[in-house]
């Protein structure tokens, strides 16, 4: 545990800083109010990023896992099982507890208050706690930052997972709350994966898939 901490601290420690910070936030900021603070700016620039950029949380993470298999499949795998371990949680909890998006709450407690639409992109009504985009989004980064040495990458792969994940809030399908938690429970899933798999992953090929098949097959 000390050293799976120690390795990857440059994620985790300004990771838990801000989910301190933003859990306050959220903790003590009306829900609708704290949602319109962090949407008070909206660019034809910034719809067409963070429009695109959110598809970190949808089918990008399995290119990157497949991507990898053809790198090292150790790693390939790992980040694989760290997408479908931390979604099935996020799932879970999202048809248990169905809670309305920003949509359905905006036109109930502000009829005046019309949406900044995103051309193209379709607001969603249910299922919005957890956020399965963050948590998608952050399991690919936390993933990656495992698998990688490099310090200041792995601070880097937290500052685009947070980034990404806005996305979520400015598009208008999740509430902070809803990023909060899937960030949440995908850093924790990754981290129980990770000192779970940690035995098993000296084992795992440093070889890409390719190079296995070839070898089995001779």
């Amino acid at each position: 545990m000390k050293r799976f901490f120690s390795e990857n601290s440059y994620f985790l420690v300004p990771y838990l800083l801000f989910a301190a910070l933003f859990g306050i936030a959220i903790l003590y900021t009306e829900k609708g109010d704290l949602h319109l603070w962090m949407n008070s700016v909206h660019t034809p620039a910034l719809d067409f990023i963070f429009k695109y950029i959110t598809l970190t949380g949808e089918w990008i993470p399995y290119v990157v896992a497949v991507a990898l298999l053809f790198y090292k499949t150790g790693n390939g795998i790992f980040v694989l099982l760290g997408q479908l371990s931390a979604g099935l949680v996020t799932q879970i909890i999202k048809h248990i507890v169905d809670a309305p998006r920003p949509k359905l709450f905006f036109a109930e407690h502000y009829p005046d208050f019309v949406l900044p639409l995103v051309d193209g992109v379709r607001l969603h009504s249910s299922h919005s706690f957890p956020s399965g985009h963050t948590t998608a989004i952050f399991a690919l980064f936390f993933s990656l930052a495992v698998i990688t040495k490099n310090k200041p990458l792995k601070f880097t792969y937290l500052l685009l997972a947070i980034f990404c994940s806005y996305s979520r809030i400015y598009l208008f399908q999740h509430f902070p709350s809803d990023v909060w938690a899937g960030s949440m429970i995908a850093v924790i899933t990754v981290a129980l994966l990770t000192l779970w798999s940690f035995p098993l992953r000296k084992t795992w090929s440093d070889k890409p898939i390719t190079g296995l098949c070839r070898k089995r097959k001779k």
